[in-house]
């Protein structure tokens, strides 16, 4: 009112001028003997009137501008302190008060859950826009009106993202309002949260990220926004920065349960198993029947190789649920890589394929087996059975290694050269990917390319046993014995026992005569009984020398560790019918 008043008033001044102007005009043409025009160009331009631009007044209006720009930014601080503000000397609230009261106590309570809020408020009773934005966020819907006017009228609506999970068919329309509303108020935390959870919800998750940071930037002491912060670096595959932030806030809430499970599952994803572990253990503390968190357990001591902890675990939680996803896995695990069980393996993975014939690790599991072992998973082959996840997801990069390790199996030398070429040109290759590259390429006459690959990434890394194995088999592969002989001989005292089995192994490609190779073979079976390379290698050398009863000696004990590969069957059924003979 005061406002409207002011303008009329300001008009009322120019008007008179005007009229004043214009009689003093009136009366000097009348004295004069020549006609002149009653206003000149200057004069005209001195005194037309500019006509303000009509400004729509805020809903608003009135409220101090402190408690406002407090209720915009939305941090639990500011919206405590615009409370504070609103019912500071008053016995009650103006209209628009006790909306902006409501407002403020809405994001606490739906944003802020941790604050365990609660608050009277009458501002509800109203309605309007802002509260009906709120009651449907409260209800799981997006509810905007068609031309929102104001920062609040852009932002409110989006607070169901916060309220619920159920619906996303609003997700467009929410963008834009809420990138509208922080181009008014760029410094709003919970507009920038709120963007922070619509695009991890698209599967955008850089620019979720990105959100997520600039909300905790700005409110370092909001929980849920250094959650969410150090949280989102897990799509990201970034999980040492997401164990880095959790870890840190645990110093201000060591007991949260939420932020003990984010540390336990980012420091298992960065292969910190230790942490991992303690983490874990942390969480069963404070829930010890939690059955996930038991099994997390199992998985990070499958992880570390303790297979008699992690099986012990095992068959205290199959007491309770024998048929859990999770728990078929981790038993797989055990069966396949410490009891070295193929047939129980293989029985195991079954079941778990008939009870979850879609998940997509199971299946992959399965055709592990099935490339390594050459043994038929329901019927199937490993690269049957990796063709089957390559149907939904074309580029998925554990099939399609798989995919390739069978061709390797089957002695596909061609097929497989030009599809782990393929896979090479991907980004972010594993070395597992180059090791089996350089496999193929010594099998299928590529020895200069497998040179290449393989001194390159030993010059990279010469700590990785894996790479040194890798290297060391090229090295005697393309006939480079003296540089081979003498590493071999560098690293034989210090290795452990599966290093020192694959040395001997490899040190009887390069030794002369068949007593020095002999030694050699069973110096790496003293190592390892289990080599399986050792063994096969004895198998052919008393093989072509017709001593049969010693080749199938060792030929059996190649049988046993893959009992199911049809290969070997027939090997061994062939040395069957010569004995016989």
């Amino acid at each position: 009112m005061k406002q409207s008043w002011r303008k009329f008033s300001a008009f009322a001044c120019v008007f008179l001028i005007f009229l004043t102007v214009a009689s003093a005009k009136k009366k000097k043409s009348k004295s004069s003997d020549t006609e002149e025009p009653l206003y000149t160009a200057d004069e005209l331009q001195a005194t037309s009137i500019i006509v303000p631009e009509r400004r729509d007044v805020s809903y608003f209006y009135g409220i101090e501008p402190e408690i406002i720009q407090n209720v915009e930014k939305g941090t639990p601080d500011s919206l405590r302190a615009a409370i504070t503000l609103l019912k500071r000397g008053k016995d009650s609230m103006a209209e628009n008060e006790q909306v902006l009261h409501y407002i403020a106590v809405s994001i606490m309570q739906l944003c802020w859950k941790s604050q365990n809020f609660t608050e009277p408020t009458t501002g509800q009773d109203i309605k309007n826009d802002y509260t009906g934005a709120i009651s449907s966020s409260r209800n799981g819907f997006y509810d905007s009106p068609s031309e929102p006017k104001d920062f609040f009228g852009c932002a409110l609506p989006s607070l169901v993202l916060a309220a619920s999970e159920t619906r996303n068919d609003y997700y467009d329309h929410s963008e834009k309002s809420l990138l509208h509303a922080l181009s008014l108020n760029p410094s709003s935390v919970f507009v920038n949260y709120l963007l922070g959870i619509l695009y991890k919800r698209m599967g955008d998750f850089k620019r979720s990220n990105e959100y997520f940071g600039f909300a905790s930037d700005m409110a370092g002491s909001c929980f849920e926004c250094s959650y969410a912060f150090a949280e989102s670096f897990m799509p990201l595959s970034d999980p040492s920065s997401a164990f880095s932030l959790s870890e840190k806030m645990l110093v201000s809430y060591p007991q949260n349960k939420k932020l003990l499970q984010l540390c336990a599952e980012s420091s298992f994803a960065a292969g910190d198993y230790a942490n991992s572990e303690l983490y874990v253990g942390r969480v069963l503390q404070i829930e010890p029947e939690n059955s996930y968190y038991l099994l997390f357990r199992a998985r990070i001591l499958v992880q570390k190789g303790e297979y008699i902890r992690a099986a012990s675990l095992l068959d205290a939680y199959s007491r309770k649920d024998s048929s859990s996803r999770d728990y078929l896995v981790l038993r797989f695990a055990v069966q396949k890589n410490w009891n070295k069980n193929i047939s129980a393996a293989t029985a195991t993975i079954e079941n778990a394929l008939v009870l979850y014939p879609d998940d997509p690790q199971i299946i992959l599991e399965a055709a592990r087996l099935a490339s390594d072992s050459g043994v038929k998973i329901a019927g199937k082959s490993g690269e049957a059975l990796a063709d089957q996840i390559l149907e939904n997801d074309p580029e998925n990069f554990a099939a399609l290694q798989i995919k390739i390790d069978s061709m390797v199996y089957e002695r596909k030398w061609k097929e497989a050269y030009k599809a782990s070429s393929a896979l090479l040109q991907k980004e972010n290759v594993p070395n597992s990917a180059f090791f089996t590259h350089i496999k193929i390429c010594l099998s299928a006459g590529h020895k200069d390319e497998a040179w290449q690959y393989a001194s390159k990434l030993y010059s990279e890394n010469s700590a990785d046993e894996e790479i040194v194995q890798s290297y060391i088999d090229v090295l005697v592969s393309t006939g480079r014995s003296a540089e081979a002989s003498k590493l071999i001989a560098q690293l034989l005292p210090a290795s452990a026992a599966k290093m020192k089995s694959f040395l001997y192994y490899q040190r009887s490609f390069l030794s002369s005569g068949e007593a020095a190779i002999l030694a050699d073979l069973r110096s790496s079976l003293t190592a390892n009984p289990r080599n399986r390379d050792s063994l096969f290698r004895l198998y052919r050398i008393y093989y072509n020398k017709k001593e049969y009863r010693k080749a199938q000696y060792y030929l059996k004990q190649v049988v046993a560790l893959s009992p199911k590969d049809e290969n070997l069957l027939i090997l061994n059924q062939e040395l069957d019918r010569l004995l016989k003979n």
